[in-house]
């Protein structure tokens, strides 16, 4: 049954991409303009999108075991996966730190939040990059 809608992981990747940098977005705003109501915004974007990150993560672990065992391949999939990984280990703890510090927004520790956010950021890009690589090189997930 699984046949008939692999792959799944591609299925689950663009609604974490699209999450995760608008809670980014949103949570650099409520930063700078010192909106709670931004902030809020960007916690529910940041945790919906580790929950879709997550969904991905598990979706291309399986469908891993699809893709051509080539030495250029998988050293590519490794790098994905490890980028995924730090993506959903970053985006949890980017929920979990101004849970722990309730004056994370007026204090410096902020700027240590924003180079976090910015780390996210970057951590998408890389994983769409690889993951088009895949795609568009390898035709890994092809029909």
């Amino acid at each position: 049954m699984l046949e008939a809608i692999a792959p799944l992981h591609p299925r689950f990747v663009h609604f974490p991409i699209a999450l995760s940098l608008a809670g980014v977005l949103f949570l650099a705003l409520g930063l700078f303009r010192r909106r709670e109501r931004f902030t809020g915004y960007g916690q529910w974007s940041l945790l919906l999108g580790w929950l879709g990150t997550l969904a991905a993560v598990v979706t291309g672990l399986i469908d891993q075991a699809s893709a051509p065992q080539e030495a250029t391949v998988t050293a590519i999939i490794d790098r994905h996966i490890t980028a995924g990984i730090t993506l959903l280990i970053a985006s949890g703890l980017a929920l979990y730190w101004p849970l722990r510090n309730k004056k994370l927004w007026t204090t410096s520790a902020r700027w240590g939040y924003l180079a976090l956010l910015v780390a996210i950021v970057v951590l998408v890009l890389a994983e769409g990059w690889l993951g088009g690589k895949l795609v568009y090189e390898y035709g890994v997930g092809v029909r």
